[in-house]
Protein backbone atom coordinates (compact mmCIF):
# COMPACT_ATOMS: atom_id res chain seq x y z
CA UNK A 1 0.00 0.00 0.00
CA UNK A 2 1.68 3.52 -1.01
CA UNK A 3 2.22 5.90 1.92
CA UNK A 4 -0.31 7.93 1.05
CA UNK A 5 -3.33 5.49 0.65
CA UNK A 6 -1.80 4.64 4.30
CA UNK A 7 -2.29 8.28 5.67
CA UNK A 8 -5.36 8.62 4.03
CA UNK A 9 -6.90 5.40 5.61
CA UNK A 10 -5.83 6.45 8.90
CA UNK A 11 -7.97 9.76 8.59
CA UNK A 12 -10.66 7.86 7.74
CA UNK A 13 -10.10 5.36 10.80
CA UNK A 14 -10.37 8.82 12.96
CA UNK A 15 -13.25 10.11 11.51
CA UNK A 16 -15.29 6.64 12.51
CA UNK A 17 -14.32 7.06 15.53
CA UNK A 18 -15.23 10.74 16.05
CA UNK A 19 -18.57 9.75 14.45
CA UNK A 20 -19.26 6.90 17.21
CA UNK A 21 -18.65 9.20 19.71
CA UNK A 22 -20.47 12.41 18.65
CA UNK A 23 -23.24 10.69 16.64
CA UNK A 24 -24.39 7.57 18.30
CA UNK A 25 -23.12 8.31 21.85
CA UNK A 26 -21.00 4.90 21.54
CA UNK A 27 -17.90 6.63 23.50
CA UNK A 28 -18.48 4.15 26.31
CA UNK A 29 -19.03 0.80 24.18
CA UNK A 30 -16.52 -1.94 24.15
CA UNK A 31 -16.61 -1.23 19.95
CA UNK A 32 -15.42 1.95 20.55
CA UNK A 33 -12.37 1.29 23.06
CA UNK A 34 -11.81 -1.73 20.33
CA UNK A 35 -11.66 0.98 17.58
CA UNK A 36 -9.47 2.98 19.50
CA UNK A 37 -7.39 0.01 20.26
CA UNK A 38 -7.01 -0.75 16.20
CA UNK A 39 -5.94 2.79 15.30
CA UNK A 40 -3.11 2.89 17.74
CA UNK A 41 -2.21 -0.80 16.60
CA UNK A 42 -2.27 0.43 12.62
CA UNK A 43 -0.09 3.74 13.56
CA UNK A 44 2.44 1.80 15.13
CA UNK A 45 2.59 -1.41 12.46
CA UNK A 46 2.85 1.52 9.76
CA UNK A 47 5.06 3.33 12.09
CA UNK A 48 3.30 6.70 11.12
CA UNK A 49 4.41 9.90 12.12
CA UNK A 50 1.34 11.57 13.23
CA UNK A 51 2.37 15.44 14.23
CA UNK A 52 4.11 15.47 10.40
CA UNK A 53 1.63 12.80 7.84
CA UNK A 54 -1.56 13.53 8.98
CA UNK A 55 -3.58 16.28 7.79
CA UNK A 56 -5.12 19.06 10.31
CA UNK A 57 -8.13 18.06 10.99
CA UNK A 58 -7.82 14.20 11.66
CA UNK A 59 -4.16 15.41 13.71
CA UNK A 60 -7.09 17.50 15.70
CA UNK A 61 -9.25 14.98 15.85
CA UNK A 62 -6.38 12.39 17.14
CA UNK A 63 -5.24 14.63 19.95
CA UNK A 64 -8.80 14.41 21.30
CA UNK A 65 -9.13 10.65 21.70
CA UNK A 66 -5.65 9.66 22.23
CA UNK A 67 -3.53 12.52 24.18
Amino acid sequence: MERKQVIEDLGVRIETLTRLHIRHGLHTTVHFQAHKQDIADYIKEHEIDIRSELDPISLNLYRRYFE
